[in-house]
């Protein structure tokens, strides 16, 4: 406040030094205007005299005088010049300019003196200097409360964004270098207890993705997406026996084929047996596959007749794409046989005769 005040101090200090010097500019211009009438030419020669003065006031910073010699040199020119007004009027301005100049002046030097005591009592720096040399613990100390405060906040921002690692870390913080050991274990606990259920939620909806590859019979793709639920949640009991629970599976699946294969070679259905003898060999141990061994011969021996029956008849009605057909089915399912190696003999045949009936139509 103080060097405010002293700043506007300075300003109309500066203002009054150049109003004498605007004020001789007008009375010297007026004059030349109205020029032949009985006060132009003493109030001329009074401007340029003030003018001077003025200049050499301002160039001396001399503003108390400058601004008296001014006011009573103009005052000469207007009682030299005659008539009334003009000189009540400029003795009425030299009284105004007098007082203003002297108040101004006494006004500054009060001000000044008290701002330059004050500045060699208290130096406004010192309190600065202070601070900065203020320690790392002590300013830690000093500002606990609003750490701690702003440390509860963080903690619980990060809860709400589910980032529990981070809020973890600052429960750490707040225990060993605050020391709120009951206030950081109070909300670890909830941390933690918020963690469990995020990550319950997140196993349930794994283990259902999970489900999905079990009753697609992708058993490779089960174990693999088991063993990367195992890296990212190792210590959740939801995962207990769950290579296990995808072996059962397999084995149930099994167990179905199996039953489905039986069926299916008792009711004579030997296409059906067959697509599901093929699926089963991939389940079965040459221990397990023992148990089947008859039935699977039967049914390879039927399907491996039908296949030739079917082909036998194509070729007799002429249908030869059928007979294609048919024929490509015995060679590579049963390479090693008679029927294939005669079946091989007559495929270019049937296949020129399949290109002419073709280009006849």
């Amino acid at each position: 406040m103080q060097s405010q005040q002293v700043e506007r101090i300075h300003v109309l200090a500066r203002l009054l030094l150049v109003s004498p010097l605007l004020i001789s500019l007008g009375v010297l211009t007026a004059s030349i205007d109205w020029w032949g009438i009985y006060w132009a030419e003493p109030m001329m020669m009074a401007s340029v005299a003030s003018l001077i003065a003025a200049m050499i006031a301002m160039l001396t910073q001399r503003k108390s005088a400058g601004i008296f010699s001014v006011l009573v040199l103009l005052g000469i020119g207007a009682i030299v010049a005659g008539g009334p007004l003009l000189t009540g009027g400029m003795i009425v301005a030299s009284i105004g300019w007098a007082g203003a100049a002297l108040s101004i002046s006494l006004s500054k030097r009060g001000v000044l003196s008290r701002t330059s005591s004050q500045e060699i009592e208290a130096p406004p720096w010192e309190a600065l200097m202070e601070a900065l040399q203020l320690s790392e613990n002590a300013k830690r100390v000093l500002f606990r409360d609003r750490e701690l405060d702003l440390l509860r906040r963080t903690i619980q921002d990060d809860m709400a964004t589910g980032d529990v690692h981070a809020a973890l870390m600052l429960c750490d913080q707040m225990g060993s270098e605050f020391g709120a050991v009951q206030e950081a274990e109070n909300l670890r606990s909830q941390i933690q207890q918020a963690l469990h259920s995020q990550h319950q939620s997140q196993i349930k909806q794994e283990l259902k993705l999970l489900d999905e590859l079990l009753s697609q019979h992708k058993w490779v793709e089960a174990y693999q997406y088991a063993a990367k639920m195992r890296r990212l949640y190792p210590e959740t009991p939801l995962l207990h026996g769950i290579e296990q629970h995808i072996a059962d599976a397999r084995v149930q699946y099994r167990h179905t084929l199996e039953a489905k294969f039986v069926e299916a070679a008792e009711k004579n259905n030997v296409e059906v047996a067959m697509e599901l003898l093929k699926e089963l060999d991939r389940y079965l141990t040459p221990d397990e596959a023992r148990m089947f061994m008859e039935t699977a011969d039967a049914v390879i021996t039927k399907y491996r007749e039908t296949l030739g029956a079917r082909f036998k008849m194509a070729v007799s009605d002429r249908r030869w794409t059928e007979a294609i057909g048919f024929g490509d089915a015995i060679t590579s399912q049963f390479p090693n046989t008679t029927m294939a190696k005669e079946v091989r003999e007559l495929l270019d045949t049937i296949q020129s005769r399949a290109d002419e009936d073709e280009t006849a139509t």
